[in-house]
């Protein structure tokens, strides 16, 4: 019952927007500051994949949040009644949301720079798992240059979503091809080779998964 008078206590005060905020989850603390306001009102698009709020476990704990993705900034947003909180990423690293998705925290280094982003988790066996990253840019608008043009409206767009694979506790970005693997699961080459002149994989979902799954046999 504290955690619930704790929770809802939260909208009686006002969250200031350099400050943080922490309450027990049951599996840890769920950490977050008010989002900054910006105000997106002339923009076409999302900068969500989903626009609503789900019933989402935080840290693998047992109470639910409403939570949401925004790919455009690569933060977890808490909705607390009027109030949109921004989880710290270092504090909220996975998440279970009600439509079976799972997010996690990924550390890693790609083209000479660390990130720390969240990706969707396509499989996790074995240690081996297979995730991808999906992040949306804002396109700026534009002045029409003669009379013959029109003014362009500032736009959110999707950018080409990148697979990873993560074995030996590396993640490493994926192109879906076979000699790629061959180098990230290295002594494996002819269950790999074997497996894709079976399966014809490509860069997709349903193709990453069935890959997954083959790579947590091997």
């Amino acid at each position: 019952m504290k955690k619930v008078i704790f929770i809802l206590s939260l909208g009686i005060f006002s969250i200031t927007s350099n400050a943080q905020v922490q309450i027990n989850t049951g599996g840890g603390l769920l950490s977050f500051s008010k989002s900054p306001d910006f105000n997106d009102a002339n923009t076409t698009g999302s900068k969500y994949l989903l626009e609503n709020y789900q019933n989402t476990k935080v840290n693998k704990g047992d109470q639910d949040f409403q939570i949401r993705y925004n790919a455009f900034t690569d933060m977890m947003e808490y909705k607390n009644g009027s109030d949109v909180l921004e989880l710290i990423k270092e504090k909220n690293t996975h998440f279970t949301f009600q439509d079976g998705s799972v997010y996690e925290l990924f550390q890693y280094q790609a083209d000479g720079k660390s990130y720390d982003r969240y990706h969707k988790v396509l499989t996790d066996k074995n240690g081996i798992k297979v995730s991808k990253f999906q992040n949306i840019k804002l396109v700026p608008g534009k002045k029409a240059t003669s009379s013959y043009d029109s003014d362009t409206q500032p736009a959110y767009k999707a950018n080409k979503e990148v697979y990873f694979i993560t074995y030996n506790n590396v993640t490493v970005e994926f192109d879906g091809k076979q000699k790629s693997l061959e180098k990230i699961i290295s002594g494996k080459s002819d269950a790999i080779k074997a497996f894709y002149k079976e399966n014809k994989i490509k860069e997709n979902d349903s193709d990453m998964i069935k890959l997954g799954n083959f790579l947590a046999t091997i």
